[in-house]
């Protein structure tokens, strides 16, 4: 824009506008996540405001990092502190996060999204990345399992008396594409979803909110309104071809696009004035392009959001975009090519995931049956069922239409310590509908379909899915003696292994007179590991021996810790020191 071009709408008046749209959200998420736990009883005051305090720790810490940042090159308070805009990183990053993200980790996430993703890029306007969804983005990779297993998205509220997963994350449990009972009713109806009375992030989970920001700012021309009706519209056009070609309403294009955090993303994310184009058709072709990525995250891939993912892609193209759109809008025959391959890809993408997944499935294939024996009255099943980290295996046991047993032979699930804390198993064996356990909401609804697929095996008495009639054992042992060494006549050194999250732990373990002197870590590939060396927990077996059935698992790394601990349990037990089995 040439200097002699004048515009009454300067940055700081947008930013204002900007801060205006976001208040009612800010509003929400407070009446939400704060006053209606505390007003229910499940929270006190601190609670009732802390949301608040979320929010504004995020703020403050930015405007903080970066002025600090600043002050370190030009030693001027009032240079530092001028249009640096400073608050915004933050105040987004707070509203973008699940409500039990540690302090710390969430002001480490400011500083990456400031200091990173913007400063060192050089600042305001100069940044290739939103830098609110860099925080994040690093915040949930480093971070996934700390926040999970602190409630996650869940307030107070809803981690004790509703227990349910985000809408998206329900989705992707769940057999094919859904329907309306399996992916709405468990928020009671669409329009609490629209409204935002469902777990989710922070600020991000009513879309009816988003739509009247979205209305404010385009009429104050705040945000390039191209971006968000492309980007909605496409999500919605796809997946109104996946719902209508399995026979579902309107309402399957409406949860899609009123989940999962887009409608925020589309009016505040993806229309960043920094990282998104300036020209028309590259609007356009950005709003296309984060649709279909965002349908092909939700859909075929693990990650059932795919708004932050699709977001920070296309921030790499946006130069490419531009280019294409200052060319195109004197030789549209340039613009045409990107334009038809969005549109091949929006019409593929419709058609075959419709076609590969279909909401009347008859065979979970996240589901297996191993071995299935038939003995009078008596069917003992072995089964494995897809859940969070991991492929559970069970055996499942039904005499006359009831389930008799139900154990889990194995399984590697990160979040499993919390099933066998509420109880579950037991729990599923009397009611099969019970709600899932918050903080393990996969494995929960993995062990919930496990027993739905194998009754429904049993009722009608189908062999289709049976992939091997033999495998009708348990697994075999992992723990195994692998040398015994007598150092003199009090002392014996073992090395022994034991099963462990991601693979076999091997131990070093000296006794002497039968008590344990040292245990050393010859070998692990456990991903969380670490967690067991911040909590000495070595030391703490050897210090509590005499009591080390009592000993309890590392939050955070319970199968690293439970395979040491029991690996060490077992030796005992094998060599005589102990005589009961665990």
């Amino acid at each position: 824009m040439g200097p002699f071009i004048k515009d009454k709408n300067t940055t700081k008046k947008m930013m204002n506008h900007l801060l205006i749209a976001l208040t009612p959200i800010i509003i929400f998420s407070f009446i939400k996540n704060g006053f209606i736990p505390y007003k229910k009883g499940y929270t006190n005051i601190v609670g009732l405001f802390y949301p608040l305090i979320f929010i504004g720790i995020s703020t403050l810490s930015t405007f903080i990092f970066e002025t600090i940042f600043k002050l370190i090159r030009t030693k001027n308070i009032k240079e530092a502190l001028k249009n640096t805009y400073s608050i915004f990183p933050g105040l987004f990053l707070g509203l973008i996060l699940p409500i039990n993200t540690p302090i710390g980790i969430l002001i480490l996430g400011s500083l990456v999204s400031s200091i990173i993703a913007k400063m060192l890029f050089g600042g305001f306007g100069k940044n290739i990345f939103n830098p609110a969804l860099v925080g994040r983005l690093f915040i949930i990779s480093v971070f996934a399992s700390t926040i999970m297993s602190k409630g996650g998205y869940l307030n107070p509220y809803e981690l004790d008396a509703i227990t349910q997963s985000t809408p998206l994350t329900n989705a992707s449990v769940i057999t094919g594409i859904g329907n309306y009972e399996t992916l709405v009713r468990p928020y009671g109806r669409l329009l609490n979803i629209f409204i935002g009375n469902i777990p989710g992030a922070v600020g991000e989970t009513s879309a009816l909110l988003c739509l009247l920001a979205f209305i404010y700012l385009t009429y104050f021309k705040v945000i390039k309104w191209k971006i968000p009706v492309t980007y909605i519209l496409t999500v919605f056009s796809i997946t109104y071809v996946i719902g209508g070609s399995n026979d579902l309403g309107i309402w399957y294009p409406l949860f899609q696009i009123f989940s999962g955090g887009l409608m925020f993303g589309a009016v505040f994310m993806a229309t960043d004035p920094v990282t998104s184009p300036v020209t028309p058709i590259g609007q356009i072709l950005y709003g296309l392009f984060l649709g279909i990525l965002t349908v092909i995250f939700r859909y075929l891939t693990p990650f059932p959001e795919g708004v932050l993912t699709s977001i920070l892609t296309m921030n790499m193209f946006v130069m490419i975009l531009d280019k294409i759109g200052s060319i195109g809008r004197f030789n549209f025959k340039i613009a045409l090519i990107p334009f038809i391959v969005a549109w091949l890809l929006i019409i593929g993408l419709s058609f075959g995931i419709a076609v590969t997944l279909n909401k009347t499935e008859e065979i979970d294939p996240n589901f297996s049956i191993l071995s299935k024996e038939i003995n009078q009255n008596k069917t003992t099943y072995i089964v494995t069922q897809k859940g969070y980290s991991s492929t559970l295996k069970g055996q499942i046991i039904i005499e006359n239409g009831n389930i008799e047993e139900f154990k889990i032979l194995d399984q590697n699930d990160s979040f499993y310590s919390k099933i066998e804390e509420n109880n579950y198993i037991e729990k599923l064996k009397e009611n099969n509908e019970i709600d899932t356990v918050s903080g393990a909401t996969i494995t929960s609804t993995a062990l919930k379909n496990m027993i739905k697929n194998t009754l429904n095996d049993y009722k009608t008495g189908k062999k289709e899915n049976i992939i091997n009639e033999e495998a009708t054992k348990e697994p075999k042992p992992t723990f195994e003696i692998i040398s015994e060494t007598q150092i003199d006549e009090a002392t014996k050194e073992y090395i022994i292994k034991n099963k462990g999250f991601s693979g076999d732990i091997k131990l070093k373990v000296t006794l002497t007179n039968n008590q344990i002197k040292e245990i050393s870590v010859l070998e692990q590939n456990d991903s969380y590991f670490h967690m067991l060396e911040e909590n000495n927990y070595i030391n703490t077996i050897i210090e509590n021996q005499s009591n080390i059935k009592e000993i309890d698992t590392i939050s955070g790394a319970t199968y690293s810790s439970k395979g040491v601990k029991e690996g060490i349990i077992k030796l005992l037990e094998q060599v005589g020191v102990i005589n009961e089995q665990i």
